[in-house]
């Protein structure tokens, strides 16, 4: 007799959704088999276009009203793809989406949108809707419940709106909670925060979780099984173990080794994919990822491969060609790109730099007398957390913002003091790439007119333009003739991207600043991009700023690190010094919160960085982290730590740094 299933299960077959559109049908899903068992955690992973999203809005009964469902999603007996499920959606399978700015509503005080699904779906009094909604509150981590109920979205951060839609989805008490890049947006710190609640939540309830993203590291420690998506297929479905010691399908392979590791040197040229995933226009009989996959054969063209059963239990794949011999522990033999030479003196000089600005309430400040040089060909990576300065800084150093007093220098002249009509020559040498690449791009304007945009406003004679634009592209792997004539919103993120840079490239700049270029992208993307930046860097001789949160990738990418905390710079140097021996305690919760994609990793063992980032309105006294510094004493509050020499050509602000000794990045 079978054992009856736990409540959450989820058992799907053969689901496929088509949507008609004026170029053809298009497949978001073709035949989706799946299973989640009671209580079980689900990684579910692949490249934007994917399909993940759409298969999580599908079961959740939010699938576009013009899509065509054929399978079965079978939720403890209730066939989810047929009719409409109030009763179960929202009550017993809640979700959390993205962007949580947008996922609340922002003219309705938080305390009324996490109680509204209580109040509908228990049938709660008012004065039971708000006791549960300050536990809810209370159980996400929000501190002072009782008075963050009357505040609006925009006056939370980021990782409180996430708690807030957090304790959204938890109201009715669902039994499958799922995350659908929940923490993609998030600073590392935030996102291990969030991470741990998730799973502190689960194993208090017993509920079943799905997490969805495209970061493999953030699903390594905190998952049972991981299912692989590509092109609107599952490719492949293993335990989380399985699948990162004994990956089966060529592009999970690929997923896996185009994570930067902490074990590689830095500037190695990262792995990439190939290409770009298919148009989802029909359903062919073939393999979706031929073109792209390295072991490609004829066969892989002519037959959809099916599912084949893999080496440990519960472990399949599609693939006619499966990945033998792949070792997870060997060391990476990328090659390195070739080291550039730095200039003797600095090209980039900035020099007790503030910069504040006015709000209701009191003055933002946001950064507080910083100073750092850059040398010609340098590469300095600027990381912290949201909120610290790193992009104020950045577009300071730009001029896009004015700062309230210091200086920044950029080849002999300093341009905090000249007039906007004056900063023509320095646009042309300084340029800025910015975080979301899309909404940067003008979107009346085609990918072609967006690039010429600022060789126009400089005059630039119209053949040059065109010369100039069509080399602009094609250095950066876009085809002109193909996508000259589209605009943003047409374009994949990492094909935005791409363009965005050119843009900044078409002016031939010495100096590029890149505001967050890659945070948002796939890792396959984000390894493009990175590879990209690091051509281009030799190619043109160019001086870097990288700003990120991320300090494995900053860390690849970078000759310096310099970390900031609250408007201060904490710590700077040598990139390898600085992540292998962090003498700030900060530099260490920073580099403790990255995700490490080896399921082998207690996650829960590492150190995590308490508290919230202080308001820039009113910073502490003395050390600015002190409020969150496991090492802080008296002095701390009395006097702020100079920035100063430490004898390994770095500089570190702390009273009681961190002895040197190397830490542990698995």
């Amino acid at each position: 007799m079978e054992a009856p299933k736990r409540p959450g299960s989820l058992s799907i077959r053969g689901l496929s959704v088509q949507i008609d559109t004026p170029r053809g049908t298009i497949w978001p899903l073709d035949g989706i088999d799946l299973d989640l068992e009671g209580g079980q955690t689900l990684g579910l992973v692949g490249e934007s276009g994917s399909g993940k999203s759409m298969l999580v809005r599908t079961i959740m009964g939010i699938s576009p009203d013009s899509a065509r469902l054929a399978g079965s999603i079978d939720f403890d007996g209730v066939q989810l793809a047929e009719g409409r499920h109030v009763d179960v959606w929202g009550k017993r399978i809640a979700m959390v989406f993205q962007d949580s700015l947008t996922s609340l509503n922002p003219v309705v005080k938080i305390g009324r949108q996490v109680g509204e699904h209580a109040r509908k779906h228990l049938g709660l009094s008012h004065k039971e809707t708000r006791e549960r909604v300050l536990d809810l509150l209370d159980l996400v981590g929000i501190p002072e419940p009782a008075s963050r109920i009357e505040a609006f979205p925009h006056q939370l951060s980021g990782g409180m709106r996430q708690r807030v839609a957090i304790a959204m989805a938890l109201a009715c008490e669902p039994d499958i909670l799922i995350a659908d890049e929940a923490t993609t947006a998030l600073d590392v710190t935030i996102q291990q925060q969030i991470l741990d609640l998730l799973q502190e939540i689960q194993r208090k309830r017993g509920m079943s979780l799905i997490i969805v993203s495209h970061d493999l590291g953030v699903v390594a420690g905190r998952t049972d099984r991981i299912a692989v998506m590509y092109a609107g297929r599952l490719v492949e479905l293993a335990s989380t173990k399985d699948l990162f010691e004994q990956p089966k399908h060529q592009y999970s392979k690929a997923l896996l080794e185009s994570l930067p590791r902490a074990d590689q040197p830095r500037h190695s040229q990262l792995p990439t994919l190939v290409g770009t995933p298919p148009d989802p226009l029909g359903s062919p009989n073939a393999c979706r990822f031929a073109g792209r996959c390295p072991a490609e054969i004829d066969l892989c063209t002519q037959e959809r491969p099916q599912m084949t059963e893999g080496p440990g239990q519960g472990h399949k794949f599609s693939c006619f060609v499966p990945v033998e011999g792949f070792n997870a522990q060997e060391p990476p033999t990328n090659p390195v790109f070739e080291a550039s030479e730095f200039g003797q003196d600095d090209l980039v000089s900035v020099e007790d730099l503030v910069c504040s600005f006015k709000v209701r309430g009191g003055t933002v400040h946001a950064v507080s007398g910083i100073s750092f040089g850059i040398k010609e060909g340098e590469t300095l990576g600027l990381v912290g957390e949201s909120g610290c300065g790193k992009s104020t800084t950045a577009k300071a150093v730009t001029r896009l913002i004015d700062s309230r007093s210091g200086t920044v220098t950029i080849d002999g002249t300093d341009v905090t003091s000249l007039r906007p009509r004056q900063m023509g020559s320095i646009r042309q040498r300084v340029q800025i790439i910015l975080q979301d690449p899309i909404a940067s791009l003008n979107p009346r304007r085609t990918v072609w007119e967006s690039v010429a945009a600022g060789l126009e406003v400089h005059r630039y004679p119209k053949n040059e333009i065109s010369d100039r634009v069509d080399r602009a592209l094609r250095d950066v792997g876009v085809d002109p003739a193909v996508h000259g004539n589209k605009q943003a919103f047409q374009l994949s993120g990492g094909q935005a991207q791409r363009v965005a840079i050119a843009r900044a490239m078409v002016l031939e700049p010495k100096i590029l600043v890149c505001d967050e270029p890659v945070s948002a992208l796939d890792v396959s993307v984000q390894a493009q991009v990175i590879n990209l930046l690091e051509r281009l860097k030799i190619e043109r001789q160019l001086t870097v700023l990288f700003v990120s949160h991320d300090l494995t990738v900053v860390r690849s990418i970078s000759d310096r690190i310099a970390v900031m905390y609250l408007g201060k710079i904490v710590e700077i140097g040598d990139a390898d010094l600085i992540y292998d021996s962090p003498r700030h305690h900060y530099t260490k919760a920073l580099i403790d919160a990255v995700p490490v994609a080896d399921p082998q990793v207690d996650v829960t063992a590492k150190p995590r960085l308490s508290g919230q980032l202080p308001s820039p309105l009113d910073p502490p006294s003395g050390c600015r982290f002190r409020t969150r510094c496991p090492m802080a004493q008296e002095l701390c509050a009395q006097v702020e730590p100079p920035l100063q020499d430490h004898g390994d050509g770095r500089q570190v602000a702390c009273h009681f740094p961190r002895d040197v000794e190397p830490v542990s990045h698995g």
